[in-house]
């Protein structure tokens, strides 16, 4: 009986714990359908009187296709280097024998702990020397930079897994390196790669600190920093289209979530298999 009430105590703990991370979701979509005075009568409760036209209003003053395109070709771009690279030196490092391979690791494994913040000075000298500045080629190397190491610690522990044997049959039906790579280990690993094109895809599409830096240029401009410059053409009169703009920005990410959250999942228990 005891450790049924305690159960019981976990799991309402749990839900409430659930619900107050809903709520900032409720309270963007709920802002969405109100007036602008009803925004400060009313800030948490349903609306009175539901205004569907900020969505329309929002659109119109916000350039969302310009910012959405921009954010698919960052996310779409970082998505293929990361995987492509990332994959192959996790397969080189987990299923071959050569020195220094360990080493390696290690140095790769040393991009989790640097943040971003600490190589933006010398990252944004090089990204203009080179002549990539305010172009899409500028975001997506250092996106994809960043998105290696997690990308690549995840597959190594997937690769680890896998039995020997899966090369020794492509050897025997005479396939080289490259074939067994791509034709044998990779498809083989298909929940893995699902898992890591929707985990770079949110955090592309969501980063702002490395767009707002490098991409000057409102053309070239990713959703987050197009909408925190539609934040600051519109003030703080309407509430209403902010929220609107913010809901109508969420539903890509919202939507690569709700079809890959059991690939995330996995990635979260992925290290449980390290070795």
């Amino acid at each position: 009986m005891k450790q049924k009430v305690i159960n019981r105590i976990i799991k309402i703990t749990l839900i409430i714990i659930g619900l107050t991370f809903l709520f900032p979701l409720y309270w963007m979509v709920n802002l969405s359908f109100k007036s602008k005075s009803e925004v400060y009568d009313n800030p948490f409760g349903l609306p009175k009187e539901w205004v569907f036209n900020n969505y329309g209003d929002a659109l119109e003053k916000f350039n969302f296709l310009r910012y959405l395109s921009n954010s698919v070709i960052y996310s779409i771009g970082t998505i293929i280097i990361t995987i492509l690279l990332g994959s192959m030196f996790a397969y080189c490092v987990s299923r071959m024998n050569w020195r220094f391979k360990n080493t390696a690791l290690t140095y790769v494994s040393l991009g989790l702990i640097i943040p971003v913040q600490v190589v933006i000075i010398p990252l944004l000298i090089m990204v203009k020397n080179i002549g990539l500045k305010d172009t899409h080629l500028g975001l997506i190397l250092p996106y994809s930079a960043f998105a290696l190491s997690s990308c690549i610690l995840m597959l190594y522990a997937f690769f680890r897994t896998l039995p020997r044997e899966l090369e020794e049959a492509a050897c025997i039906d005479g396939c080289n390196i490259y074939q067994t790579f791509f034709k044998v280990i990779l498809p083989t690993i298909k929940p893995a790669l699902a898992t890591q094109f929707a985990l770079i895809f949110m955090n592309t599409y969501n980063e702002f600190f490395l767009a707002f830096i490098l991409a000057a240029d409102d053309s070239i401009r990713p959703l987050p920093v197009g909408l925190l410059n539609f934040f600051v053409s519109i003030g703080v009169s309407h509430w209403g289209q902010i929220g609107a703009a913010m809901v109508i920005t969420s539903i890509p990410t919202v939507l690569v979530y709700l079809v890959g959250n059991e690939q995330i999942e996995n990635a979260l228990t992925a290290g449980a298999i390290l070795k």
